[in-house]
């Protein structure tokens, strides 16, 4: 009798227990969205939306655009371009080739610099360019320089993020093409926390019209703005408030292979550059804001990145479950990626223009 009251007082215990672990890691899911540090403005309607479009897929990627044409490639046909013009409506598939059809890669990701466009592979490594009119890839750049980032920002010139041979950290560098190749990393722009590689992971962007280029950290609260020399340097910060990166990475495996150990938390999920605005998505929760917005809604954050201040914030809607997983400013419309739908938005003045919301500014900078 009493080995049975005592292994119902343990099960009791351990029910207990049990319970109050699933409560904490629920309530520790829901603060890691949650931030009372900082308050959005959502000013009313900076974006309609006009339409979806129904693309068949999940695997196209924003590779371009020019004025009214949109380039998306397709992650799983990698020589398949799909250009949709956002005023009509209508779309033209084009088939890319490369010059020698043996070319072996692994990981392609094609970019539209019109009128050309890039076919790059950092694994291998190789970047391919050629005339959008005419579809066929040239050599570019043959075994010069492994990357695991890439852009271009002009005919000539590629931003990249590559691992540097001198300390094995990750940097930020261009390539040049002229008479011959020019490649410079500079081992200062990106500043490591814990190892230099997977905590100063994050996106490389460019802004064309104003020819600048930005670094966006995927698990802090910083980006770094540039000229298309890497130089002009700033550094600032988004109205979240993690500065530190939280990762743990593992040990490396026979092969030498590092990993994390555990998922990390995102502060900037995705993002895009247009004229001096900076937007940046982020899933998490700011001063009274409801959780269960993010069951509805991605939140994008805008910066004035020449004025180091944050500007405002709008919702991109989910659509059947699905959030936005790219987005970008074409001109005077927004555009997403969403689960297999490619959403279309008016960007309305004057939040869009240089100069919006001449009202108090919260500084960014550091």
């Amino acid at each position: 009798m009493k080995t049975y009251r005592l292994s119902l007082k343990l099960l009791g215990t351990a029910s207990v227990s049990i319970g109050l672990v699933i409560i904490l890691f629920l309530l520790s899911e829901k603060e890691v969205h949650r931030n009372n540090a900082f308050t959005r403005r959502y000013p009313p309607h900076p974006i309609t939306k006009k339409y979806d479009m129904d693309l068949g897929f999940n695997s196209y990627y924003i590779a371009g655009h020019d004025h009214n044409l949109l380039y998306l490639g397709n992650s799983t046909a990698p020589w398949h371009l799909l250009q949709v013009d956002l005023n009509t409506r209508d779309t033209s598939h084009i088939q890319l080739k490369p010059r020698f059809p043996e070319l072996e890669y692994r990981s392609l990701k094609i970019n539209v610099t019109p009128p050309y466009f890039f076919v790059m592979d950092g694994t291998v490594p190789f970047i391919l360019r050629g005339k959008l009119e005419e579809g066929m890839a040239d050599p570019w750049m043959m075994g010069t320089s492994y990357f695991s980032r890439a852009l271009p920002i002009d005919s000539n010139t590629v931003f990249i993020r590559a691992l540097s041979a001198k300390n094995r950290t990750s940097t930020l560098g261009l390539i040049k093409k002229y008479k011959e190749f020019q490649v410079r990393l500079d081992t200062t722009l990106l500043e490591a926390q814990i190892d230099g590689v997977f905590d100063v992971d994050g996106m490389i962007l460019k802004n064309g019209d104003a020819r600048n280029m930005a670094y966006v950290y995927y698990y802090r609260n910083q980006f770094i703005t540039m000229d298309f020399q890497l130089e002009h340097i700033s550094r600032q910060r988004t109205i979240d408030t993690v500065q530190q990166t939280s990762i743990k990475v593992a040990g490396a495996d026979r092969q030498g292979a590092v990993a994390m150990k555990a998922p990390p938390l995102i502060i900037n999920k995705s993002a895009s550059m247009s004229n001096d605005f900076l937007f940046i998505q982020s899933e998490r929760l700011g001063r009274n804001e409801s959780r269960e917005m993010l069951d509805q809604a991605s939140i994008i954050d805008v910066y004035d990145y020449k004025k180091k201040t944050y500007e405002f914030s709008f919702y991109l809607y989910k659509i059947a479950n699905s959030s936005a997983r790219e987005f970008a400013i074409c001109e005077d419309r927004l555009v997403a990626l969403i689960g297999n739908k490619l959403s279309v938005y008016r960007t309305m003045a004057p939040f869009f223009n240089r100069n919006p919301l001449e009202s108090t500014k919260e500084t960014t900078g550091q």
